[in-house]
């Protein structure tokens, strides 16, 4: 009877250990990409949105292995994540509320301060900016690229 009642001491302490060690942090960018392997051009696995909370496993390097709300389990950089809860509120006195898009922006620091002074010294013109989101590259062509150029991709920013 000792030896069962141990054994079920010791699997609790384990599964304890292992839930502690595992810890919650949050988006802090608009769309954040969970790759297949721990490098920005490994294939994208899933999707997480500015503020949602993803549970993290192991860390290797600047990424970390996360698991989202729906199961889907795969790897993050760690500039898109934050141990801080962010807040999703527009705040007071605010109409009509604010696009997650906007959200992303505030929580990297483009207040409106920001924006005013990239208005004036680029007359107003955010086409370039809108330029640079709509940007899309294939995978393949750009490891053809680095291949050619003899860089080897290391899969984080440094």
């Amino acid at each position: 009877m000792r030896k069962p009642a141990m054994a079920f001491a010791l699997a609790l302490c384990l599964t304890c250990a292992v839930a502690a060690a595992a810890k919650v942090m949050s988006v802090s960018v608009r769309d954040g990409q969970v790759r297949e392997t721990p490098s920005f051009l490994g294939k994208i696995v899933g999707k997480a949105t500015y503020g949602q909370s993803v549970d993290v496993g192991q860390e290797q390097g600047d990424w970390a292995k996360v698991t989202l709300p729906g199961g889907v389990s795969g790897w993050m950089h760690r500039s898109a994540l934050t141990t801080g809860k962010l807040a999703l509120s527009s705040g007071q006195g605010t109409a009509g509320g604010v696009s997650g898009k906007e959200m992303a922006l505030a929580g990297k620091g483009f207040s409106a301060e920001v924006e005013a002074d990239y208005r004036r010294s680029h007359g107003g013109d955010f086409a370039a900016v809108d330029a640079m989101e709509r940007i899309k590259y294939d995978p393949a062509q750009l490891l053809a690229f680095l291949s050619q150029g003899g860089i080897k991709p290391q899969g984080g920013a440094k």
